[in-house]
C-alpha cells in the first residue's frame, strides 16, 4: 500500500510530498520528494512500532540540515579532493563545500532537488519511483544526466533502493542513500552498544580531511575489522590515528564480494541490537561501504522530541570509493555517454 500527503512548500512554490510505503507485515517507510529522503522506517515491535532512522518533523529542519539525514546524495557521494578531477584529458573543478573538498555532490546536490514521484506498484510490494534531471555543469560536473531512484518495500521486509542514470557526456556518477540507522529506535541514544559486521578485508585509509591516501589497506589489527560481529564501542575505543582524524568511524570499507560486472546485490554485512532484538542485513552491488557513526552530532533536535548526540546513528553508505576519479586503481566511477547506470542496495529487517 502507498499513501501520500503534503509535507511542505518551498519558497519558490514547489511542493514537497511524503509517500508512505507499507507491506503486508506492517513494515513501512516514509519517503520525501525532497532529496529522496528516507524520513521514517517503522518496524512492528511490541509494545509499539520502532522507528529505526534519524530524521526531522518539518520541511524547514530538512532545508537547514547539513548532515544529509536520510537523503539521496550525488552526483558523487562522499568526497572528491579539492573538488578536482580529470576526465578524457579535460580538467574539472566541481563545487567545494567541506574542508576544501567536494562532499556529496556539492552544496546543491541531489539532496536539494525536489524529485518527481510515480507510483509503480501499490501491491504487497509497494514501489515508488523518483526522477530528476541534472543539467550539464550542475555543481561543475559534466553532462546532462537523467536519474531515477526506485524504492520498493518487499515481502521479505527489504527496503530495496535501485539507482538508474544516463548522461549525454562521459561523466562520473556515484549515488547513495545517507540514512542514519539506530535499531533501538531513533530516540534511544547511542548505537555504541549495537553490533555491526561487514564482509570487507580491506579499507581505504585517509588523511586528516577524510581524503583517501590511495592505499588499500588490510583491516587486520585495526578498528575497521568487522569481519566478525563487533560492538561499535569496542571499535571506537581502539587507539588509532584514523579514528582521531574522523573523531570516530567515517571510513570506506572495500567489500570482498564485489566484481566489476556486478549487477545483483550481494550480502555485505549486518547490524544488530540486543535491546530491541532487531537485526538488519545489508546487500549491495557497489564496491564500497562508508561506515559513519554520526561523530559530529551534539544536541541536535530530531523527530518527536528526540535530541541527537554523537554516535546516535550509523550510516551504511553503499558507494564507489571516495575520491575515485583521482585514483585509477580504485573501481571506476566513470559513466560513459549514453550508457545505462544501475546499482542496487537493500536493507532487510529481521523481525
Amino acid at each position: 500500500m502507498i499513501t501520500n500527503k503534503h509535507f511542505g512548500t518551498l519558497a519558490n512554490g514547489q511542493t514537497v510530498e511524503e509517500h508512505t510505503l507499507t507491506n503486508q507485515h506492517g513494515v513501512s517507510v516514509d519517503i520525501l520528494t525532497l532529496g529522496g529522503i528516507l524520513r521514517r522506517f517503522l518496524v512492528p515491535t511490541k509494545p509499539k512500532a520502532t522507528d529505526i532512522v534519524l530524521g526531522f518533523d518539518t520541511l524547514e529542519e530538512y532545508l537547514a540540515d547539513q548532515s544529509y539525514l536520510g537523503a539521496l546524495v550525488g552526483r558523487y557521494a562522499n568526497r572528491i579532493a579539492h573538488g578536482k578531477f580529470s576526465l578524457n584529458n579535460a580538467d574539472y573543478q566541481v563545487d567545494v563545500n567541506q574542508a576544501g573538498n567536494c562532499l556529496h555532490g556539492g552544496a546543491n546536490g541531489f539532496n536539494a532537488y525536489v524529485w518527481q514521484a510515480t507510483v509503480l506498484s501499490d501491491s504487497n510490494e509497494p514501489s515508488l519511483a523518483l526522477e530528476m534531471s541534472s543539467p550539464d555543469g550542475d555543481q561543475g560536473f559534466p553532462g546532462n544526466i537523467n536519474v531515477k531512484a526506485v524504492y520498493t518495500l518487499t515481502k521479505q521486509n527489504r527496503l530495496k533502493i535501485e539507482y538508474f542514470a544516463k548522461s549525454d557526456q562521459d561523466t562520473v556518477f556515484n549515488p547513495t542513500n545517507h540514512a542514519y540507522f539506530n535499531l533501538a529506535g531513533q530516540h534511544h541514544g547511542s548505537v555504541a552498544n549495537q553490533k555491526i559486521s561487514l564482509e570487507a578485508s580491506h579499507y581505504t585509509p585517509t588523511n586528516a580531511n577524510a581524503i583517501p591516501t590511495g592505499e588499500i589497506a588490510s583491516v587486520e589489527n585495526t578498528p575497521f575489522d568487522f569481519r566478525q560481529s563487533t560492538i561499535i564501542a569496542d571499535a571506537l575505543a581502539l587507539n588509532h590515528q584514523q579514528l582521531e582524524y574522523g573523531n570516530g568511524l567515517d571510513h570506506n570499507l572495500c567489500l570482498d564480494k564485489f566484481t566489476a560486472a556486478q549487477k545483483d546485490a550481494f550480502y555485505a554485512g549486518n547490524a544488530a541490537c540486543q535491546q530491541s532484538g532487531l537485526e538488519m542485513k545489508v546487500y549491495t552491488s557497489m564496491p564500497g561501504m562508508q561506515i559513519f557513526t554520526a561523530n559530529h552530532f551534539a544536541d541536535m533536535p530530531g523527530k518527536e522530541g528526540a535530541i541527537y548526540q554523537a554516535h546516535q546513528g550509523v550510516c551504511f553508505e553503499s558507494q564507489f570509493y571516495p575520491d575515485t576519479p583521482n585514483h585509477t586503481h580504485f573501481p571506476s566511477a566513470e559513466l560513459k555517454a549514453n550508457a545505462e547506470f544501475y546499482s542496487v542496495t537493500e536493507y532487510e529487517i529481521i523481525l
